[in-house]
């Protein structure tokens, strides 16, 4: 009888080291991101107590002791979106963490205006921790801000604080140019001084409010009228928001991410 062959073995090779190292290192990027998405609510709450003190502290350095330790919190939640890849978290906890460091070296910037935008900051973290899962959506085109003002110096301040929030902004003289700008591109954010020749804010507004394009993108005015008039007028044109000039660049930036991030996760839900 001829001898037979003995069948192939049916086990598989063993599996690379370095495929059981990728395994691994995936596995436990997950347990990080499920670690971090899972302290949310208490790291929403130790934020939102110490924002009520901050408001609350009656004396300068009860103030800082305050604005230190949100900033301290805020520092710590940039560094951990960013080790569990949870970026526009991260991108937003930076621009605030940004804002509470120039707040803390010049608290006479410590305004009514600034309390209120770091509260903005502080709500809008929760609208971002709620709505993690969808924030990979936000990745696809950066976004694009465009500032008119007739006045180079503000244009640029204002350009400059955008960058802090790395925000790529067009900027332009003309109002009128500026219109045919909005009426042939989409922008994500549109700032406008509001005393400008020809055309001022207020009506620019109102004409980019009538574009299909720009019917919801956030508007905010960037003037140093701050009277009742000006705020009024400036909601009546369809406006979000008014910032006085001077302003805090980091305020402005951090005003800018929660505009542009928002809008981008209401488009994409």
């Amino acid at each position: 009888e001829p001898a037979r062959t003995p069948p192939a073995p049916s086990h598989s090779p063993p599996a690379s080291s370095s495929a059981v190292s990728g395994d691994a290192d995936t596995e436990f990027e997950m347990f990080l991101r499920t670690s971090f998405v899972e302290s949310l609510p208490a790291t929403l709450a130790v934020m939102r107590t110490l924002l009520k003190g901050l408001i609350r502290a009656e004396t300068e350095t009860a103030r800082l002791e305050q604005l230190h330790e949100l900033y301290r919190r805020i520092h710590a939640l940039t560094g951990n979106a960013g080790i569990a890849g949870m970026p526009q978290i991260a991108r937003m906890s930076d621009a605030l963490e940004a804002l509470l460091k120039e707040l803390y070296e010049k608290p006479k910037n410590l305004t009514a205006s600034a309390l209120r935008t770091v509260a903005l900051a502080v709500d809008f973290l929760g609208v971002l921790f709620e709505h993690g899962g969808e924030l990979e959506k936000l990745e696809s085109l950066p976004p694009t801000v465009l500032v008119v003002d007739d006045e180079a110096i503000s244009r640029r301040a204002v350009t400059h604080a955008l960058e802090k929030a790395k925000l790529k902004s067009i900027s332009i003289a003309d109002p009128a140019a500026a219109y045919d700008l909005l009426a042939e591109n989409r922008f994500d954010l549109v700032f406008l001084d509001v005393d400008m020749p020809g055309m001022d804010g207020f009506d620019l507004c109102t004409k980019l409010r009538q574009l299909p394009a720009h019917k919801m993108t956030p508007v905010i005015f960037v003037t140093g009228l701050t009277d009742f008039e000006s705020r009024t007028n400036s909601a009546i044109s369809g406006g979000n928001d008014l910032i006085a000039k001077p302003f805090v660049f980091g305020e402005l930036a951090v005003k800018a991410l929660v505009c542009v991030l928002g809008r981008r996760l209401k488009t994409e839900r």
